[in-house]
């Protein structure tokens, strides 16, 4: 029997799954009463603010234990930090296991601002309630600029640190606690078959191990008009197969401003720099095409080593 949801918080309970009527479909949800009366969506990985009109039904036993379509992602390597006084009376950062509030808005801040957000697997770790895929965190900026997550918030200390001894050794402490909205209890189904398995008991070596055989992401590009000042010097695509060449940030301002004579007359470095890169790029582009090589046309400008 279908009722509407009333803000008497007696009627319901913490923790208690419900069938939700959302966009004129049923799905899955979890009552969540700690800090605001919410709706956490197992299916759809977000929270529900019920209001006067929400419709909800006490959910069937077995639809409580079908796998999730959503799965708890988590960047690896790193650990939280936060100021401590030493012996000696001075304050510097410490390992803990709580990220603090400036930690968690910068990160929001970040991938609010990023054009896309791209989260590659490591590896899938398995506890007792959950499954947790382990992974890095790339942010997309204007020009088609990959930013590592991570990296970007390692530039202010006091919010974490890449520590994999102390990552390793915290595991127990980073993936037992008990989610706000207990949806761990329902775990997804993992389609990757070939992704390394990691538990609580994994040591440092076979950390490492699998860290090793992670490919390094790019972003492939997809048309000859794309932007090529891209995050890495040399990225090679997820398949293997083609090479682009790009320069970094850092690289553009290096060169943006930087002048080269030759046989008496002025160029900027970075443009030739752009110019010798598409060529590059175009000739990786096309090498096999027809099984025939690509000539090279003739210029004055030379290439900078």
């Amino acid at each position: 029997m279908l009722d509407k949801l009333s803000y008497d918080v007696s009627k319901v309970d913490h923790g208690q799954y419900v069938a939700v009527m959302w966009k004129n479909k049923w799905t899955r949800g979890i009552i969540s009463m700690e800090n605001q009366f919410l709706i956490w969506l197992i299916d759809h990985g977000i929270f529900l603010r019920p209001d006067k009109d929400t419709i909800y039904v006490d959910l069937p036993q077995r639809y409580k234990t079908y796998p999730s379509k959503v799965f708890e992602a988590s960047i690896h390597g790193v650990i939280p930090v936060d100021k401590v006084i030493s012996q000696e009376c001075q304050i510097t950062n410490g390992v803990t296991t709580e990220w603090n509030k400036g930690a968690i808005e910068k990160a929001q801040e970040l991938i609010k601002n990023a054009r896309n957000t791209y989260f590659v697997p490591l590896a899938l770790m398995k506890t007792k309630y959950n499954d947790v895929i382990l992974g890095d965190l790339y942010l997309e900026r204007p020009g088609n600029r990959l930013m590592n997550f991570i990296q970007e918030l390692e530039l202010w200390p006091v919010f974490l640190e890449c520590n994999k001894k102390a990552y390793i050794n915290n595991l127990q402490n980073f993936y037992t606690s008990r989610r706000k909205h207990r949806a761990c209890f329902v775990k997804p189904n993992v389609i990757d078959s070939n992704m390394p398995v990691m538990t609580l008991e994994t040591n440092l070596i076979e950390y490492n191990a699998i860290c090793v055989k992670q490919p390094e992401f790019s972003l492939i590009q997809n048309s000859e008009g794309s932007s090529i000042d891209g995050s890495t010097v040399l990225d090679i695509d997820q398949k293997g197969e083609k090479i682009v060449y790009k320069l970094t940030h850092d690289e553009i301002e290096k060169y943006a401003d930087m002048n080269i004579t030759l046989h008496g007359r002025e160029y900027n470095a970075l443009k030739i720099l752009v110019n010798k890169i598409r060529d590059l790029n175009i000739c990786e582009r096309y090498k096999d095409h027809d099984l025939k090589t690509i000539g090279c046309g003739i210029t004055t400008r030379r290439c900078l080593h």
